[in-house]
C-alpha cells in the first residue's frame, strides 16, 4: 500500500436543493483527494466525472453511500453530483 500524506482538513457539505448539480474538485479551488457521498434524501442522485466530460453517470439510491479514492497517490477527476426531484439531504465529505 502506498504511503500517503495526511489530510489536513475534512469538509462537510450538505446538498439540500432538489434537481441541482454541484461540482467538487479542481475548478472549485482544490484537488480532490477523496470524496464520500451519502444519499439521505428521498430520491436517487447521479454522480458523474470530468474524465469523460460528465457524459456517463451512476445512480446512488436512497440510503446508499459511496467513497471515491484515487490510485497511485494521484487525485480524482472533478465529480458532479446532481440531486433528484424531492431530494432533501445529501452529505458530501471531501478534503
Amino acid at each position: 500500500m502506498p504511503i500517503q500524506a495526511p489530510t489536513d482538513t475534512l469538509n462537510f457539505t450538505t446538498l439540500s436543493v432538489a434537481s441541482t448539480s454541484t461540482i467538487f474538485g479542481a475548478s472549485t479551488g482544490y484537488a480532490l483527494e477523496f470524496c464520500t457521498i451519502i444519499n439521505n434524501g428521498d430520491a436517487n442522485i447521479t454522480i458523474s466525472n470530468s474524465g469523460d466530460a460528465y457524459a456517463t453517470n451512476m445512480a446512488l439510491g436512497v440510503g446508499q453511500g459511496i467513497t471515491f479514492t484515487p490510485s497511485n497517490n494521484s487525485v480524482l477527476p472533478e465529480l458532479k453530483i446532481t440531486t433528484g426531484s424531492g431530494t432533501t439531504l445529501v452529505s458530501v465529505i471531501h478534503n
